[in-house]
């Protein structure tokens, strides 16, 4: 605390403990008059993007439900494709454009086109869901048919025959095909969807993920 002067600069004594001169009124201290801080405004709260452009921007994979619910629609589209008689015949074409319809409905949903990479993953992920369904199909099938009736049509064939009297040799063979089957089917509707983020990026596609 500063020293109280005894006089005033007017040349009046000062009362004790007084604050003010009696005479000039003026204050016998100066006192500093603390500044209240001003509080800070908060920062602006950034735009959130829109959900379909939040998933748009997500890797493409299981993780990504945009991928995923585009995946499903084309997987569908496929098996019901497969179940038409005669039609069925072009599966190749049709599990290829599977993949290539994918990237563009992904291009349309999201605003984002995919790159070449991105595009063969989501052709992975509907060639996985595709696969599946093409189960359904024959599982439905042998349902409807009766498993007898499914097998008399491959005894005619004596190969084949030999192939169903043997369980052990049914099961590999079975299997060896599922895998043939996987690989077809999950490798040309990656094909596809590499095609597919292609030829986007030629006809000047933006935003690419």
């Amino acid at each position: 605390m500063p020293e109280r002067p005894e006089y005033c600069t007017c040349g009046a004594k000062l009362v004790e403990n007084a604050r003010f001169c009696h005479l000039c009124g003026r204050p016998v201290f100066d006192f500093d008059i603390p500044e209240i801080a001003q509080p800070t405004p908060p920062a602006p709260t950034p735009p959130q993007p829109a959900a379909g452009a939040r998933s748009g921007a997500m890797p493409v994979g299981f993780g990504n439900p945009v991928a995923l619910r585009i995946a499903i629609i084309m997987s569908l589209a496929t098996m019901l494709i497969e179940m038409i008689p005669g039609v069925n015949l072009l599966m190749i074409v049709w599990v290829l454009a599977a993949g290539w319809c994918g990237v563009v409905l992904y291009r349309r949903m999201t605003g984002y086109a995919l790159s070449v990479g991105a595009g063969a993953r989501l052709g992975s992920i509907t060639g996985i869901l595709t696969f599946l369904s093409l189960l359904v199909i024959v599982t439905v099938t042998v349902a409807v048919m009766g498993k007898q009736a499914f097998e008399e049509q491959f005894r005619r064939d004596p190969q084949v025959s030999q192939v169903l009297n043997d369980p052990t040799l049914m099961a590999a063979t079975f299997l060896v095909a599922l895998v043939i089957l996987f690989a077809v089917v999950v490798g040309t509707c990656a094909a596809g969807g590499a095609l597919g983020a292609r030829y986007l990026s030629r006809h000047g596609a933006n935003n690419r993920v």
